[in-house]
C-alpha cells in the first residue's frame, strides 16, 4: 500500500507507538507486517482475533490495544490515541472505544459509508494521508495532560 510505510516511520518520528489492532489471526499475515515494515510493529503490542472475546465493531479490541499500549483506558489516554481504519465494523469498534478515527478508503465502498460509521477524517488513499500527516498531527494530544 503506497505511503503506509512512511506515514508508519513519521508516526514513530512523531512519538507515537504504533500497533495493530486486527479481526485476523492469521499466523502469515503478522508475518508480513513484520517484513513489510521492519522494526514498526511490537508482537507484543498487536491486538488479534485470538486475544479478544467480541470482535469489531465491539470496541474490545481497540480497548485491549490501548490497555497493551498505555496499560489504561482511561480518557487521557484515549485523547493521545488514533486509529486508522478502512472498514465500517473497524470504525464502528473505534468509535465506540472513544479514539479519534481516520478512515482511509482502500476498497469500493463510497466515502458516504466510512462517515456514516463514524469516522473523524477520511483519505482516499495511505498516500494521501501520509502527505497530509502534519496536519492531522494536530488534531491528536500527545502531551502530559
Amino acid at each position: 500500500m503506497p505511503g503506509a510505510y512512511e506515514l508508519l516511520l513519521k508516526v514513530k518520528a512523531d512519538g507515537f507507538q504504533p500497533m495493530v489492532v486486527t479481526g485476523s489471526g492469521q499466523k502469515t499475515l503478522l508475518e508480513r507486517l513484520e517484513r513489510s515494515f521492519p522494526g514498526v510493529f511490537s508482537r507484543d503490542l498487536m491486538v488479534t482475533a485470538f486475544d479478544v472475546k467480541r470482535g469489531k465493531p465491539n470496541p474490545e479490541p481497540y480497548l485491549m490495544g490501548l490497555q497493551k499500549g498505555f496499560g489504561t483506558t482511561d480518557e487521557r489516554v484515549k485523547r493521545r490515541a488514533f486509529v486508522v481504519e478502512n472498514a465500517p465494523l473497524g470504525i464502528e469498534a473505534a468509535k465506540a472505544a472513544g479514539v479519534f478515527t481516520i478512515a482511509v478508503n482502500t476498497g469500493p465502498l463510497p466515502d458516504s459509508v466510512l462517515l456514516d460509521a463514524g469516522a473523524d477524517l477520511i483519505f482516499p488513499s495511505m498516500q494521501a494521508l501520509c502527505d497530509a500527516w502534519t496536519k492531522i498531527q494536530l488534531f491528536t494530544d500527545k502531551g502530559d495532560d
